[in-house]
């Protein structure tokens, strides 16, 4: 059975002024409007939910026993109503859900999981394995994912985007690498083997690609998922690895490697911040597309 909301906020108000007439003014509606909301609640419950003596509207006990059931579900109704216009930051419990590509994950969550526990503490962060693009809008207009991160991609007028960063690539190697002396030429980068960082099981590279268009081919001899086991890799070998400039110099920091510059030019990486067009104005989503590109600035500060 439907039933109308606004009966309950009808119910709410006899209850608290005891009298339909009472209750009309306060609400802004007729008496006979209320009249007619009562009758239609006492058919609901089956119970005449109050009872006149005197001037006033008693409530029986049916109506005793809802009253609170009633008054917090009105409160929930508001507090959404209010949410949804508005969102605070400090005592949300919101769960986001975040598509960032593997080698982006350890370079922007950090830092907005460390800006986001003093600020909303009880807000949760779940990271996905990168939505393929051809999923994306899809994945972003559904809320399976609240924003993704990855490389500047087509996409429809359904899909907001804005630049994060605009990095280089450079090269990752093992310190002391016999082949290198000083500078990396590029037929030293061409004759080594390579580990590809990709969420792909096959297919080239951004790299490999931009590598193709200019005549160029490299020796790929290790594929994997995420860049932090790249770089564990190339440690004990004589392998390369080439990564965005802002990644290598993260785990340059925690991790025995040398980076150098790509040894031929190749075109920047656009990195950009993808969301609906549906959540453009959500008070929440808002609120983490602000937090996401304050600490993708952060980050460009970092030593």
């Amino acid at each position: 059975m439907k039933v109308d909301l606004n009966l309950f906020v009808v119910f709410d108000a006899i209850y608290r002024e005891s009298n339909i007439t009472k209750a009309a003014s306060v609400l802004n509606l007729s008496q006979p409007a209320v009249s007619h909301s009562l009758g239609k609640l006492r058919k609901y419950f089956d119970d005449a939910l109050f009872i006149r003596q005197g001037n006033e509207m008693r409530p029986t006990p049916v109506a005793k026993n809802v009253i609170e059931d009633v008054r917090e579900a009105l409160h929930q109704l508001q507090v959404c109503l209010v949410q949804s216009r508005q969102f605070q930051p400090l005592t949300s419990r919101k769960n986001f859900s975040l598509s960032l590509h593997g080698s982006l994950e350890p370079y922007y969550l950090p830092i907005l999981q460390e800006s986001l526990s003093v600020e909303s503490p009880a807000v949760s962060l779940r990271s996905n394995t990168r939505v393929r693009r051809s999923e994306l809008e899809s994945k972003l207009a559904s809320g399976d994912v609240d924003l993704a991160i990855d490389a500047l991609i087509p996409v429809s007028n359904n899909i907001l985007h804005t630049q994060l960063e605009l990095d280089q690539l450079v090269v990752v190697a093992r310190k002391n690498h016999p082949a290198i002396t000083g500078k990396l030429d590029l037929d030293t980068y061409l004759r080594l083997e390579h580990v590809l960082v990709s969420s792909r099981s096959t297919g080239p590279g951004l790299e490999d690609f931009e590598l193709s268009r200019i005549g160029l081919h490299r020796n790929i001899k290790v594929r994997c998922q995420h860049a932090i086991s790249a770089c564990r890799i190339i440690i004990s070998n004589d392998m390369l690895l080439t990564l965005p400039k802002t990644a290598a110099k993260m785990y340059s920091d925690m991790l025995d490697i040398v980076i150098y510059p790509m040894p031929v030019e190749l075109p920047s990486l656009d990195v950009h911040l993808y969301w609906h067009v549906n959540v453009d104005k959500e008070p929440a989503n808002k609120w983490l597309r602000n937090k996401m590109i304050m600490a993708a600035s952060n980050t460009k500060l970092m030593p």
